[in-house]
């Protein structure tokens, strides 16, 4: 079992310099996948998109970093195990954190990877004040239980709007 500051050192390991695109997921899965060992959901299906959209295999860990790109999970710990009630309750508590990254990196484009519980948080917080959606924010559902397709599909639409974020 690999601790949670291990996941962190990781995670921050991949972080860019200046973080440009910044995809927002609910948090690391409890099964002890993660999307910057490789082995997620989230990071298959990111991969599948990054590809179909440079038309090439390309999509590593590293170049997601040399895009500028970066996730951040808004609740450290796991709440794919939790209950709707206890997992509202979660993200709504660390939402204040999730904005105050946002704030921090003044990313130019934010591409969410979790529709449910986690598109009206944002929503109703001040992180709107600052990005439009469609153009600057994207709301995708999470590419698990048949959302593969609209995941990869509403994937390879956003990169095509922020495009000029991928140098």
């Amino acid at each position: 079992m690999i601790l949670n500051n291990s996941y962190e050192k990781l995670r921050n390991h991949y972080k860019p310099d200046n973080v440009e695109v910044l995809f927002v997921g609910e948090s690391r899965p409890q099964g002890g996948t993660f999307f910057y060992q490789g082995d997620s959901a989230l990071y298959r299906e990111t991969k599948k998109a990054f590809d179909e959209f440079f038309r090439e295999d390309v999509f590593t860990l590293n170049r997601f970093k040399n895009w500028n790109c970066w996730l951040y999970d808004i609740c450290e710990d796991p709440v794919n195990g939790l209950g709707n009630h206890e997992r509202k309750k979660e993200i709504h508590f660390n939402m204040p954190r999730l904005v105050d990254i946002i704030e921090t990196l003044n990313a130019k484009a934010i591409i969410v990877c979790k529709k449910t519980f986690v598109e009206s948080e944002i929503r109703n917080s001040r992180i709107m004040d600052n990005y439009c959606e469609g153009e600057s924010i994207f709301f995708l559902p999470f590419p698990g239980q048949g959302n593969q397709i609209k995941f990869r599909e509403g994937l390879v639409k956003s990169l095509g709007e922020i495009s000029f974020c991928l140098n």
